[in-house]
């Protein structure tokens, strides 16, 4: 038992063991897992349950944008809790954080957006995009172009619509997702791309070849949008190669297919830039956003739309257009409040260009001090979101066999050395996200404690027992 799970009353202990459902867990083996309990953060800082502290590389679930123990976030909170604690946004209602907050995300999107719909998710921002884009063809008179392409190890949520989007199968398992109309594509994944590809230009008219056969073989008349992350997340921190979304959107254009840009993860600084749209040439009718919105404090999501697609949603005049959609906690006043004063600590301690000088330099020593390790395979990333891959034989970049077990392996050696990563489903890996506000000692605090974790998860490799 570790020293966290020995701190906490027995009685929590068994609660959670009895009572709980952890997200994406092995539900049968749960209750043979160490507890992992924390109970203060501040900064990079994760403390736990037994005073142990730890680095967060992970931000969270890649949200923490402005770090931890932000009190002018709490302050925010309360503030607006004690004035205004609730107020729908249903109808002719609104109130003043909800629409402060509006302006100052269309004054920071890329251009030629002009309506926001707030969620509580990602999840449900991307369910919102899809029904949006239904309705669209409907407006339009196009009742068959309903189908929806996402891409393999994209991450889009976990709800039905969400899930069906995502292209990563444990989402899927044993939920009978995706639904009928939801097609995944190739992802851009350079470092699994096909051995007979030896350019970025090669691979790119490569995957704008498979989405267009795959549009052709369905019917373009029943594709109605296309979603993409900039930099696959979750699926295993995947930049695209060079070209590439000028090349799809050639393509989506051809066949007058919307594009969602998925930035929950990439948005608000994340890789360097205010969104990653712009560092990527993408041009989206939708944007989602999350995450990053708040920096994980309080739920919220907005799903951004441009003025050509808001145009035809407000152009339907039967029954007046009703709109059957919203959420209890559309526009929540202190979800916004708080988003607002996230964004302002954003923007006045410059933290996306704090993400582009920090985050080159952490890439910089982690391929310095790793990159000729055994079984180190690739190291990359944009700003403060990188990864570490781990392959059976680098050279020829050959996966485990069990890459999922590997990759375990890799973020408990890491959690040993108080360092906290991610991991994902089929790839042996060691992703992060810290927190924006991370400093160059702090980076190298990151390095010295992967360094140190590197024998253990190089001797369990050297085993074979991942094979």
């Amino acid at each position: 038992m570790s020293s966290d799970q020995s701190t906490m009353d027995q009685r929590w202990i068994e609660t959670d063991n009895e009572h709980l459902i952890h997200p994406f867990s092995a539900l049968h083996g749960q209750k043979q897992k160490e507890l992992a309990c924390f109970a203060s953060s501040q900064g990079i800082w994760l403390t736990s349950s037994s005073g142990e502290r730890y680095i967060d590389a992970a931000g969270g679930l890649w949200c923490v944008n402005v770090g931890h123990g932000r009190q002018e976030l709490a302050h925010a909170a309360a503030e607006q809790m004690a004035r205004l604690p609730f107020l729908h946004s249903f109808a002719n209602f609104t109130h003043l954080p909800q629409l402060e907050l509006t302006d100052k995300l269309l004054s920071i999107l890329p251009p030629g957006f002009d309506r926001v719909f707030y969620g509580n998710s990602g999840s449900d921002a991307n369910d919102t995009n899809v029904k949006l884009i239904w309705r669209y063809n409907n407006v339009l008179g196009r009742p068959d172009k309903k189908k929806i392409i996402a891409r393999q190890s994209g991450y889009h949520g976990s709800t039905v619509i969400a899930g069906s989007l995502t292209g990563i199968t444990a989402a899927h398992r044993s939920f009978d997702i995706p639904r009928p109309g939801f097609l995944h594509t190739v992802a851009a994944d350079w470092h699994r791309r096909p051995a007979h590809i030896d350019t970025e230009e090669q691979f790119v008219r490569y995957l704008a070849g498979e989405l267009e056969k795959l549009i052709c073989a369905e019917g373009p008349e029943t594709i109605a949008a296309f979603f993409a992350e900039p930099i696959s997340g979750s699926g295993g921190i995947i930049p695209p190669p060079r070209g590439y979304f000028p090349a799809i959107d050639a393509v989506l254009k051809r066949y007058d297919i919307l594009m969602v840009a998925d930035e929950v993860i990439t948005g608000f600084g994340r890789t360097g830039s205010w969104f990653a749209s712009q560092r990527y040439n993408v041009r989206p009718d939708f944007i989602t956003l999350s995450k990053g919105i708040t920096s994980g404090y309080l739920p919220l999501s907005a799903s951004v739309i441009s003025k050509q697609v808001s145009e035809v949603l407000y152009s339907e005049q039967t029954e007046g257009g009703s709109f059957g959609h919203g959420f209890t906690a559309s526009g929540h006043p202190v979800c916004t409040a708080v988003a607002l004063a996230n964004i302002n600590i954003l923007e006045r301690e410059q933290l996306p260009a704090n993400a582009a000088k920090v985050g080159s330099y952490l890439i910089a020593q982690l391929r310095e001090r790793l990159a000729d390790r055994p079984f180190v395979s690739d190291i990359r990333g944009d700003g403060l979101l990188m990864t570490v891959e781990f392959d059976k034989d680098p050279e020829s970049r050959t996966p485990f066999r069990d890459a999922s077990r590997a990759g375990h392996f890799a973020i408990q050696a890491c959690h040993d050395e108080k360092l906290i990563v991610r991991g994902a489903r089929g790839r042996a890996l060691a992703a992060m996200a810290p927190p924006l506000t991370l400093t160059e000692s702090e980076a190298d605090q990151i390095v010295d404690r992967l360094e140190r974790a590197m024998p253990r998860i190089e001797e369990a490799m050297h085993g074979g027992s991942f094979d």
